[in-house]
């Protein structure tokens, strides 16, 4: 009887770690899938940040190569040094925040894949655990049969005499 609980009690034992296992598995595949979302919709948004950005940047250029047309500046040398001044200020401001965005996008999304490995060696360990389980309630089995008397069980040829439809 102890031998039928233990292997009962190995065999729930193994059933719950194998189904942890599933569990942890599927939460790795949901991390993975909610970091690549999450990275997605910054990397669209950073891509579309920067369109608008480069079009504003394109509007105050033109406002201020205006203002130097209606002062009539527009023929010295320090009206282009301010343009060009100007358009690489924006340039390099809009890069800036770009490539800030997309760098979150690669953390979010290295953040996630990491998280999801966690989780996938957390239920490889299940696993692990599961069939080591499984092992030990085969091993209770072989221990509860190994410790059965099985001369009780021998009949002589004259007792399988006796037994109706006893093969001879």
């Amino acid at each position: 009887m102890n031998t039928a609980a233990v292997m009962a009690g190995k065999a729930m034992e193994a059933r719950a770690e194998r189904r942890q296992a599933r569990e942890m598995q599927a939460a790795a595949d949901e991390t993975r899938r909610i970091a690549d979302n999450q990275a997605g919709v910054i990397t669209r948004t950073a891509m579309e940040n920067q369109r608008r950005e480069q079009r504003n940047a394109q509007m105050q250029m033109a406002s201020a190569r205006a203002d130097a047309a209606t002062s009539n500046l527009a023929s010295s040398g320090t009206v282009s040094v301010r343009e060009t001044d100007l358009a690489t200020r924006l340039e390099d401001d809009i890069n800036h925040r770009t490539n800030a965005a997309l760098q979150e996008a690669n953390t979010v999304r290295t953040q996630g894949e990491y998280n999801a490995r966690d989780l996938e060696m957390q239920a490889e360990q299940a696993r692990v655990r599961s069939k080591g389980a499984w092992l030990g309630a085969a091993g209770g089995l072989f221990k509860g049969l190994s410790t059965v008397d099985w001369e009780q069980f021998k009949t002589t040829k004259q007792e399988q005499k006796q037994i109706p439809g006893a093969m001879n």
